[in-house]
């Protein structure tokens, strides 16, 4: 099959998200991938940020292939983004459409000018139902992205608009399902997130920035953003000095900038920054706990958090408030009242009593109910879905 995956993110980020996996596995399997996106526009050229200037470099190459991936990424004149006269609907249901050059001759030069599967993963892809002739469309619906800060105000019709034309919609979670369903969408199948089979291989050394003065490690691994309840985790981090508390990932939300470097005057408090994704296993093998500390919302009631599965198949128990989601799946889980941090500490204390009295039988239940919900294990549910639909063998 030839596939488009239209994407938000760069396809070579350090933390792979759900569609990068995928993308992998179906050109593992011999389809024939792009990877288009994310756009920029005049306004980015120039910029002295890293990520930028990387996209312009693509753009500039006409394209790049990554581990056998095409990836192209189209620059627009009409560039959806949360900036006056940018953040409209008729920015977000056109920016395609404004490309130079443009964006069918791009894709004609290298042989994806029709395609069997247009696979969508962010709503500014709408416009491409139209520009590009394709067998089939889905819809990968991993976010409420209107329930993001800094997101464009009509994010959620676009993304309702998108979900009403594609021909089907694999959502992330169960609020995720009923709201697409809700929103008018023809197909839609549940499909939750998964982990990578790296997480499962034991034996790994322990990284030298990894806090090693005796206590148990608790330790978060994540985008730290709006969905991030550090209020929570304050609590813990000052009443729990026996306990070594981690935080591995971005800072995303400058309003948590502030109350991180307070904590981390606590000698029982680190912030590692971000890591490799090939590290993120070397830092939970070693740790006694996995922490989900998130608000309970609208934006995290529609999450299936990939953490979940990566410390589990660690083998570390999970520390997280009572989300929908998490308490559908009835998986391994010590779970809190969201919000309050003396229930935070209660959970932490079930948790590291669990690894002592239950030890590897406890272990090997985590790692068991991971290994159901591998990747690969999506994926196979995906092709299966495709086959009914005539999709597995056909290519234009």
């Amino acid at each position: 099959m030839k596939i488009i995956f239209a994407e938000s993110h760069n396809l070579d980020r350090p933390d792979p998200l759900g569609s990068h996996h995928y993308i992998r596995l179906f050109r593992e399997a011999g389809n024939d991938c792009l990877w288009l996106g994310p756009a920029i526009s005049p306004m980015h050229i120039g910029k002295p940020d890293h990520l930028n200037r990387h996209r312009y470099r693509v753009w500039r190459e006409g394209g790049r292939l990554v581990d056998g991936i095409h990836w192209m990424v189209p620059l627009t004149l009409l560039f959806y983004y949360n900036k006056p006269f940018m953040r409209s609907l008729y920015a977000g249901r056109n920016q395609y459409r404004f490309c130079l050059p443009s964006l069918a001759g791009q894709l004609k030069k290298i042989g994806f000018s029709q395609v069997d599967l247009l696979w969508c993963a962010g709503p500014a892809a709408l416009s491409l139902l139209d520009i590009i002739p394709h067998r089939m469309s889905c819809y990968r619906l991993a976010d409420r992205l209107d329930q993001f800060a800094m997101i464009p105000p009509s994010v959620g019709i676009i993304q309702q608009e998108l979900i009403e034309k594609v021909d089907f919609v694999l959502a992330t979670s169960l609020a995720l399902q009923e709201w697409a369903e809700e929103s008018g969408g023809r197909e839609v199948y549940y499909m939750p997130n998964g982990v990578s089979d790296a997480f499962f291989t034991a034996g790994r050394q322990m990284p030298d920035d990894f806090p090693a003065d005796g206590r148990p490690v608790a330790l978060y691994l994540g985008t730290l953003d709006n969905r991030f309840d550090l209020e929570t985790l304050d609590v813990a981090v000052r009443q729990m000095m026996d306990v070594h508390f981690v935080l591995i990932g971005p800072l995303t939300c400058e309003g948590l900038r502030e109350k991180i470097s307070a904590l981390q005057e606590k000698e029982n408090f680190s912030w590692l920054g971000s890591k490799e994704y090939s590290q993120a296993p070397d830092y939970l093998q070693h740790s006694s706990i996995g922490l989900i500390p998130f608000h309970n919302n609208k934006l995290t009631d529609a999450v299936n958090p990939i953490k979940y599965y990566e410390y589990l198949a660690c083998g570390l128990p999970v520390v997280a408030p009572s989300l929908r989601e998490l308490q559908s799946m009835n998986g391994p889980l010590q779970a809190y009242r969201a919000g309050d941090g003396g229930d935070f500490c209660r959970a932490i204390r079930e948790a590291l009593a669990e690894n002592e009295k239950l030890g590897a039988d406890v272990k090997k239940k985590r790692i068991d109910f991971a290994a159901g919900h591998t990747w690969r294990a999506r994926f196979k549910s995906i092709m299966e879905l495709l086959g009914k639909k005539g999709l597995d063998n056909y290519s234009l």
